[in-house]
């Protein structure tokens, strides 16, 4: 298989893959995977490599040592390319787990703490006096940070739907309840097995929370119906072009993109502003009602099942 014939293959699908990802960050990923293939390196240790890129980048925000923000910067960068390695080495070795999929998700969580909390430090550094100044920027910053989070938790939730319904076989997706039962049926060992429990359902409670204030009608996915051709291609024609918005602007990659971009030029309060008051203005007065009226669509056509609240 030639080089760009197994790239292509290494990725989920073109229909929720990010573009920053496939032009930027995975074909670089895919260099380390192929080096990683025939050595002892797992995808999960990868998974770690990328989290210490990440604590990196946190802390050469808050170390004021020349060029900090551009290094710190560039770490961020390439703790997401090493994010999109594990991935695409599991799948080329066809060793793909549930723990490491988990663990994926936790490296994305920890690396965005590290990250945009650094960036937040910039910003309370940089405009902290007089202090009821800082106080504010910074307020406004953690506001960028939360809503940023719930963005990259939507795209997360309609990827996974997408796939869940689309894709034969997709096994990835899980509720909170279905994840927390696998915990108690597979107890975790050792410490970082009990961390990565604790974050991965932190998460997942956290993205059921914000989804169901977002898009109240969209059911769980252990209500979703079995894999169909048919509802696969109903769907996929009713779906894409929100999801190609979804891809194009608020995954977690393009949000590590920016941020890194935005640090070579020490202008990480400037994007922060730029998304607090652009993105979260598409996200909720475009996306939100535009997504809601899909799902509710969706349900009345019968693709998708209404949700049943539980009771009791």
């Amino acid at each position: 298989m030639g080089f760009w014939a197994g790239y292509w293959a290494t990725l989920k699908s073109r229909d929720i893959e990010e573009p920053i990802d496939v032009w930027v960050h995975r074909p670089l990923a895919y260099l380390i995977a192929r080096a990683a293939m025939p050595t002892p390196i797992s995808p999960n240790a990868i998974t770690v490599i990328s989290i210490l890129f990440g604590l990196g980048a946190g802390v050469c925000f808050v170390w004021p040592f020349p060029w900090h923000v551009q290094v710190g910067g560039v770490l961020l960068f390439w703790s997401a390319v090493w994010d999109c390695a594990d991935g695409q080495l599991a799948r080329m070795r066809g060793t793909a787990s549930t723990f490491g999929r988990m663990l994926d998700g936790v490296a994305d969580l920890v690396v965005s703490v590290a990250g945009m909390g650094g960036a937040a430090y910039l910003v309370w550094r940089e405009y902290h006096d007089p202090w009821w100044f800082g106080a504010i920027a910074l307020s406004l910053a953690i506001l960028t940070i939360y809503t940023g989070s719930s963005h990259t938790a939507s795209y997360d939730m309609y990827k996974n739907l997408f796939l869940r319904m689309t894709k034969p076989g997709y096994q990835e997706a899980e509720d909170y309840e279905t994840a927390a039962q696998r915990r108690d049926e597979e107890p975790p060992k050792g410490v970082v097995g009990h961390v990565a429990w604790a974050l991965y359902l932190y998460y997942l409670r956290e993205q059921r929370a914000r989804l169901q204030r977002f898009d109240p009608a969209l059911p769980s996915f252990a209500a979703l119906p079995p894999y169909s051709p048919e509802l696969a291609e109903r769907y996929r024609e009713r779906a894409l072009p929100m999801m190609r918005l979804w891809r194009g602007l608020f995954g977690f990659g393009s949000l590590v993109f920016a941020v890194s971009l935005f640090c070579l030029f020490d202008a990480v309060a400037l994007y922060l502003l730029l998304r607090l008051v652009g993105l979260n203005a598409f996200y909720f007065f475009y996306m939100r009602p535009r997504q809601r009226r899909l799902t509710r669509e969706l349900i009345e056509e019968g693709v998708l099942p209404r949700r049943v609240e539980a009771t009791g």
